[in-house]
């Protein structure tokens, strides 16, 4: 045996002599090792570790078990933010000589993670004395470093909850690896799923261990699946860069992050709570180079095919949209194109320099032109979460929204608004509110418009609004052979804004009507609406409570319902069924003290006349109408009187008493051949002009006895 071999067996086993022991020492004394990992923690992190049981193992190779391990919440508040059941690790053995503990092969089972962020007061806290203990050895002991090289989690359950920012979620890990941890480079491989889909995380990144010390270097690839196919990728790249000590600086950052979606409405499964709507092909390419909340955003390209936005946007939908911007001194183009009411539109222009986006409060200077075919609507101004102020000149061929709201053809606008605080007009949910943080002047109009099979043509519209005031002055169309007008006007007041509403006359679908006021729909025609109304408050019973005036309104060539006509004249006549015909309909209405009194009432049809007059409660809906229904008999007639109590929704008919206080039907007396209608009609039209009703049919006997039957007055 050579004397350098023999020198080397002498030195091996010497290190072996001298390491063993201090291997021994260093890993078989368990309490030793728990108090110093329980310090490490609490120096670096400021939480409390708390460790059951503590077990080390120096054969076939040194290696330590862990468990009923718990990390504390931030101050001692809340639940654990980490509890595992087990932990298990080997020891490095050639650092333990310079009094290092390096973990490697780290191998966590089912940990439970929970980040809750409490309010800022929650976590006020004096941790001063704690950090002074656990910031160094006691005297006469050997102060020991801790690293770790690997880690590996499995089956982990994490869960996070933001009561600041009101963000909560969980998700599970099924295996988390990272290695390189003590190295330049940590590498990454995670899994987990979160309901029906699953996500896979590659990459690198810097030195996790030493972050906030030097740069953190990233480069990350996620990779998503939902059902089991391939649901869309992102990428983060770049660097991440402490702040060097600066109070409140926050990290610095220089990244790149890109992604694609083949169907927006997959990431719903990640994040339940998003509710996004079905979108396809949502590509983003996105540079940032900033501080803190600063961004600074270097570069932007977006896209998104079909998107459905009818939840926003009644009878929209979006067929494709981009956003783009090459530099921080370019301006952000859009293109936006798509439907709205079957009438193809498209959007483009700019809005704002890209570098000015991360200015606040700020103002993006606005250029955008909505086009649909030949015709273009331009807006031009500046827009910012403070102070707006657009211009919008131009027109547009069609404009139908959604069945249910008007339609137009022909439409122009010239108009400025203003607004001294945008983020306040956003945020507004009521008129008054939207009122008072927006001014503008405009004229509309419109070649013709049609609502629910009601035309009107020449719409002209001025509007008005400064300082929490508005005119809408005047509003003229011509429609059914006549001119019509309205005017609206409402001003701010101590006790809630002042609505006055003049109609001189305006026709519209009852249809339309019936539905805004909650009726079912027992009327078919055209209402003419003339006089005027007003009312204040802040909400409907207070302006219903306040509201002041008088309406008439009317109805020619119409039609009512059996179930209506049933209602007012009683149970007893179950021989009507489906429409019948109405040449007039009036009612003139006196508003005041919550009750609409209403005189003169009337209707008539070929072979029906009602007369009368009451009131109605318009906060319970209760009836005291007197009504004088009577029935054409050819040259005769049948007729009686009726007093209808309840509510508008429950109808109680009896028998009224006529002025001698005896009730009875009195047969004869009336030919038919007097036409009540112009009389009707002028007096609840205030003298407006209006159509005419019909000219008299013939009345026809078995429908006239059908009637008088279901009465109880023929068996």
């Amino acid at each position: 045996m050579g004397l350098k071999r023999k020198i080397g067996l002498l030195a091996g086993a010497a290190v072996l002599l001298v390491g063993g022991g201090s291997i021994v020492s260093a890993t078989q004394d368990a309490d030793w090792l728990r108090t110093r990992l329980v310090d490490a923690v609490q120096i670096k992190t400021g939480r409390s570790l708390h460790i059951g049981a503590l077990h080390v193992w120096i054969l076939p190779y040194p290696w330590v078990e862990a468990r009923d391990v718990t990390l504390s919440g931030a101050g001692g508040l809340g639940e654990d933010v980490l509890a595992i059941g087990q932990v298990r690790a080997r020891l490095s053995l050639l650092p333990l000589f310079s009094h290092r503990v390096i973990f490697r092969s780290v191998s966590i089972v089912q940990p439970r993670v929970r980040l809750h962020n409490l309010p800022d007061s929650a976590v006020a806290q004096d941790q001063g004395d704690d950090t002074q203990a656990a910031s160094g050895p006691t005297q006469g002991q050997l102060h020991w470093n801790f690293g770790l090289s690997d880690c590996t989690l499995t089956q982990a359950d994490i869960s996070w909850d933001d009561e600041q920012a009101h963000l909560t979620g969980a998700l599970k890990l099924s295996q988390a690896r990272l290695t390189g941890l003590d190295g330049a480079m940590t590498d990454w491989n995670v899994e987990g799923e979160k309901g029906h889909g699953h996500f896979v995380l590659t990459g690198q990144t810097g030195p996790l261990l030493s972050m906030g010390e030097a740069p953190l270097a990233l480069a990350l690839r996620l990779a998503l699946k939902v059902d089991g196919r391939d649901a869309g990728m992102a990428h983060l790249d770049g660097a991440l860069s402490p702040s060097g000590g600066q109070e409140g600086a926050g990290w610095g950052y220089r990244l790149t992050v890109g992604g694609s979606l083949a169907q927006l409405a997959d990431l719903n499964v990640f994040f339940p709570h998003a509710d996004l709507p079905a979108g396809q092909n949502v590509s983003v390419d996105l540079a940032l180079d900033g501080k803190g909340d600063q961004p600074g955003i270097q570069r932007l390209h977006a896209r998104i095919g079909a998107l459905d936005i009818g939840r926003w946007l009644q009878g929209a939908s979006l067929t494709s949209l981009s956003v783009d911007a090459n530099s921080p001194a370019d301006p952000v183009a859009l293109h936006l194109v798509g439907q709205v009411g079957g009438q193809p539109v498209s959007i483009a222009g700019s809005a704002g320099v890209l570098g000015s986006l991360t200015v606040r409060p700020q103002e993006l200077p606005v250029d955008l032109s909505l086009e649909q075919g030949a015709a273009h609507l331009h807006v031009s101004g500046v827009a910012g979460v403070g102070h707006s102020a657009l211009d919008m000149q131009g027109e547009l061929e069609d404009l139908a929204p959604d069945a249910a709201l008007p339609a137009l053809k022909g439409v122009r606008v010239n108009a400025h608004v203003d607004s001294p605080d945008t983020l306040r007009l956003l945020a507004a949910w009521d008129a008054e509110q939207v009122l008072a943080a927006v001014s503008g002047v405009g004229d509309v109009s419109a070649r013709s418009l049609t609502w629910q099979g009601t035309g009107w043509s020449g719409v002209v519209a001025h509007v008005v609004a400064q300082a929490g005031q508005f005119s809408l002055a005047p509003l003229t169309a011509q429609g059914s052979g006549i001119a019509q007008a309205a005017r609206v006007d409402i001003t701010p007041a101590v006790d809630g804004p002042h609505f006055a509403v003049q109609l001189n006359p305006v026709m519209l679908p009852l249809s339309a009507v019936q539905t805004w006021l909650g009726l079912p729909q027992d009327m078919r025609g055209n209402l003419l609406l003339v006089g005027s109304v007003s009312a204040q408050g802040r909400d409907t019973a207070t302006r219903r409570q306040t509201l002041a005036g008088h309406i008439g309104a009317s109805v020619v060539d119409g039609g009512v319902s059996a179930t209506l006509i049933k209602a007012l004249l009683g149970p007893q006549a179950p021989r009507l069924n489906g429409w019948m015909p109405v040449r007039c309909f009036g009612a003139h209405m006196q508003f005041g003290d919550d009750v609409a009194h209403i005189n003169p009432l009337g209707l008539q049809s070929d072979f029906v006349q009602l007369d009368g007059n009451g009131s109605v409660a318009m906060g319970s809906g209760a009836l005291d109408l007197h009504l004088s229904p009577r029935i054409q008999l050819g040259a005769a007639s049948a007729a009686s009187r009726i007093r209808v109590g309840g509510t508008v929704s429950a109808p109680l008919p009896a028998l009224d008493t006529d002025a001698g206080g005896r009730y009875g039907v009195t047969i004869g007396g009336d030919d038919g051949s007097a036409d009540s209608c112009p009389a009707l009609l002028s007096a609840v039209r205030e003298g407006v002009a209006g159509p005419a009703a019909p000219p008299k049919k013939s009345g026809k006997g078995e429908k006239i006895m059908n009637l008088l039957q279901g009465l109880g007055l023929f068996r």
